[in-house]
């Protein structure tokens, strides 16, 4: 499996360690969530707990409208104004000869150990960026898949085919 892209410039975990010492994710939370995404995933199948996640990330799409961006650079920092007034981390987009790269950090949960939340949250993105790609002028046929690559300090998405 490839690495996650990475621009240059400064350690993007430090970025990320400042950006959450500047919010203060509410832990009331954290436990219900992550056993309602539990829940979901152990008693249904994988992709049927999945597409439930990922429908909700299409309706909050709906809601959470980033604008039309020219390029690459203008639709990242709209992104990340959307994921800052939420508190829902950061983004940055990578494009190489390989395609689109998504990778979103400091998500809420994010310094947890791997849980069914991970997964959760992963399903709600994959919705949303494929709307909000599809939205920008992308082929409608085209999604966004989050790629498991293990990495713990970012969840990692292509968007193709």
């Amino acid at each position: 499996m490839m690495n996650a892209p990475e621009a240059a410039g400064a350690d993007p975990r430090d970025q990320d360690l400042a950006y959450l010492a500047a919010r203060a994710f509410d832990p009331q939370w954290r436990l219900f969530l992550d056993c309602l995404a539990g829940e979901l995933f152990q008693n249904f199948a994988a992709e049927e707990a999945g597409g439930f996640f990922r429908q909700i990330g299409i309706r909050m799409a709906g809601q959470l409208q980033p604008g039309p961006s020219a390029t690459v650079p203008e639709l990242e920092q709209a992104l990340n104004a959307v994921w800052q007034g939420i508190g829902w981390g950061r983004v940055q987009l990578v494009v190489n000869d390989q395609g689109l790269f998504i990778l979103h950090r400091a998500f809420p949960g994010s310094h947890a150990p791997a849980s069914a939340w991970r997964q959760a949250f992963a399903a709600v993105l994959e919705g949303l960026y494929t709307h909000w790609l599809q939205s920008q002028g992308g082929d409608p046929a085209m999604r966004a898949v989050h790629l498991d690559d293990g990495a713990a300090d970012a969840l990692v998405f292509k968007f193709g085919f």
